[in-house]
């Protein structure tokens, strides 16, 4: 769960993996999350997909992956898996509105198991604000990676940051269920959270939809 402490100052955030940042154009966003690295994180799906590394579909003309979103510890993880059967030899952008379909899928299927008994008994950050836009940023960042992604999002000091966390509630009590940014004022001002628009880098990918091109497998 994201914490006060975690956050650093976004103008010294370029290469770090950890941290929580605010930005004048996403919002809230958890370096963490938008990490594409890692077992659990875009970059393996896309290159698993790109791939086309078959898990063993017994679908004809198709093959299967496996993706899955966890959290714990190196000893103990809980998480949501599931399977999906993609079409062999379709083009990379078809194969990129397939992966990120597959990623919105799990993700927020992830977040509604932090959100639900027990879960949310230990945490609050099932659908924290800046959960599901970093998770997109880090989806981006797997397959369109030649972008300076942070920068351009216009982040701002960490003083500035604290100002933000202390005047509007932790990012756990801003409960944000979709990939669109909540924007503060900046400095703080009167008024509540606004619903941002996507940054146009964020948004050159269409989720596609179930059916011709994949399918969730039984």
């Amino acid at each position: 769960m994201t914490s006060r402490s975690d956050i650093i100052d976004g103008t010294l955030a370029v290469g770090r993996k950890y941290g929580l940042i605010y930005t004048r154009r996403c919002g809230w966003i958890d370096l963490g999350h938008a990490n594409p690295d890692g077992p659990d994180g875009a970059k393996n799906l896309w290159d698993r997909i790109l791939n086309e590394k078959d898990e063993g579909s017994e679908k004809p003309g198709f093959f299967r992956i496996t993706y899955k979103q966890t959290m714990g510890n190196r000893y103990i993880k809980i998480g949501t898996q599931k399977k999906y059967d993609i079409k062999k030899g379709i083009s990379e952008d078809n194969k990129k509105s397939v992966a990120l379909a597959i990623f919105i899928d799990v993700s927020d299927t992830f977040e509604s198991m932090q959100s639900s008994w027990p879960f949310k008994w230990i945490t609050n950050s099932g659908y924290s604000a800046e959960d599901l836009v970093s998770n997109l940023v880090g989806f981006y960042r797997a397959v369109n990676p030649n972008f300076p992604y942070i920068q351009s999002f216009q982040p701002i000091s960490k003083p500035l940051a604290l100002q933000i966390w202390d005047k509007y509630g932790a990012v756990g009590e801003n409960k944000n269920f979709s990939m669109t940014p909540f924007l503060y004022p900046v400095p703080p001002a009167q008024g509540r959270p606004m619903r941002g628009i996507l940054p146009s880098v964020l948004n050159t990918i269409k989720p596609e939809k179930p059916g011709t091109f994949f399918m969730k497998a039984q």
